[in-house]
């Protein structure tokens, strides 16, 4: 065979090669298949939202849908593999659920995904944590799921109203100033089942000034700016023609009152004790005053409400004038003038008392004496006792009252004073 044949005969063989090898490929790519996998069939999910993807092996166009699409869901995904898409979305039921998803293509035999989704007990309180205080003492917490359950309380939280949507309402009682801390537990009512959610509960209560009289209305002398109204006491036996008086304030754009002698002022406070106590032991009390003369008693306030004994703090009758009580001591010498307006604080916690005045601290004292616990029914502010007959008219301009012992910070922010 020459080289020209051999040429010739090696061209021949490898085209014939080359077409059994396209035919073959073409076979290949054209004959139907459609399918999925057995353990693809069936799909177990547990109760909370899950994607899985699930391979069609095709190379035909196919269909998938689902037995109930509230909440199993199919989607074809353009590709070889992972085709199907199915989600499920969480199962608020207390029981399991059940769903087909059938897969066609035409020529074919349908095939059915059998999807199941098991349930999870589900106890969901609308809130993670509820911040109470005693501006509203009621509060309302709803809850949702799919069992049975009861509520633990803190003893300081009582359950008022429950409504059918899971809404419950609580109450509970004004603090004084501090805070207090719980937990409502919500927990399964059956005895064999572990599910619980807690929800921490905060009381907090700040100082704040829940008395305050200016004095700025002539007919009106017992108005409150912040509070209730205060009563006017008068010592008729004393002096049957003793009259609160309007008088000129600290400047042309304030007013006040003259306390005549043996007459006093009847604060209703409502303050909140202390748990445990039936007084009030903690808090602060402002006076702004002008005294005539020195050498006078002149009363700041009184807890004993029949008003037998000594006002508990008074600028004393020395000269230069101080002011206290035996059981605090004496201070201020020096400070006070005749005639001239002051700005008094009178700061409350015991063991820690704290006299200020014009803005600076001037005395403090360690007592704990009882004689300083408010009555729950009220204070006499701006009046000696029935008894004694050296106390002396003097202006007031402004009373307040604090929930709480004011700190030196707390009265220079007050007073302004840096």
């Amino acid at each position: 065979m020459n080289k020209l044949t051999k040429i010739f005969a090696g061209c021949f063989i490898a085209c014939i090669l080359l077409s059994c090898d396209k035919d073959e490929k073409v076979t290949e790519d054209t004959t139907p298949y459609f399918g999925v996998a057995g353990n693809d069939l069936t799909q177990a999910f547990v109760g909370e939202s899950e994607t899985r993807y699930v391979t069609v092996s095709t190379n035909r166009d196919f269909t998938a849908n689902s037995s109930d699409p509230s909440w199993c869901t199919v989607e074809i995904i353009k590709d070889k593999v992972d085709n199907l898409k199915i989600v499920v979305t969480q199962n608020g039921k207390a029981e399991e659920r059940t769903a087909q998803i059938t897969v066609s293509s035409a020529g074919f035999d349908d095939v059915t995904i059998t999807v199941t989704q098991s349930w999870i007990p589900s106890i969901v309180p609308d809130k993670p944590y509820v911040l109470l205080n005693n501006d509203n003492l009621e509060f309302t917490l709803k809850i949702t799921g799919n069992i049975a359950y009861e509520l633990e309380l803190p003893d300081w939280i009582s359950e008022r109203i429950r409504q059918e949507d899971g809404t419950h309402v609580f109450g509970f009682s004004a603090i004084a100033p501090g805070e207090r801390a719980g937990n409502i537990t919500i927990k399964a009512a059956a005895e064999n089942s572990g599910t619980r959610v807690v929800v921490p509960v905060v009381q907090r209560e700040r100082i704040k000034k829940i008395g305050s009289w200016l004095f700025e209305d002539p007919q009106n002398l017992t108005k409150a700016t912040e509070g209730k109204e205060l009563q006017m006491v008068r010592n008729v036996d004393y002096d049957p023609d003793a009259h609160f008086l309007p008088v000129d304030g600290p400047s042309s754009n304030n007013k006040a009152v003259r306390i005549p002698v043996n007459c006093h002022f009847l604060a209703d406070h409502g303050m909140i004790p202390k748990e445990g106590e039936n007084y009030i032991s903690e808090y602060t009390l402002f006076f702004e005053f002008k005294i005539p003369v020195v050498g006078r008693f002149y009363s700041f306030f009184q807890t004993n409400l029949s008003n037998t004994g000594d006002a508990e703090i008074f600028v004393r009758n020395s000269n230069p004038p101080t002011i206290g009580v035996g059981a605090t001591g004496y201070a201020g010498a020096g400070l006070i003038e005749a005639d001239k307006w002051h700005r008094l604080y009178l700061s409350f916690k015991p063991g820690d008392v704290r006299f200020f005045i014009d803005g600076q601290q001037f005395h403090t004292s360690g007592t704990s004496d009882s004689r300083f616990r408010i009555d729950l029914n009220g204070i006499i502010l701006c009046g000696g006792p029935w008894a004694k007959k050296d106390d002396n008219e003097f202006d007031i301009a402004e009373l307040s009252i604090w929930n709480g012992a004011l700190s030196l910070d707390d009265i220079r922010e007050l007073e302004g004073v840096e």
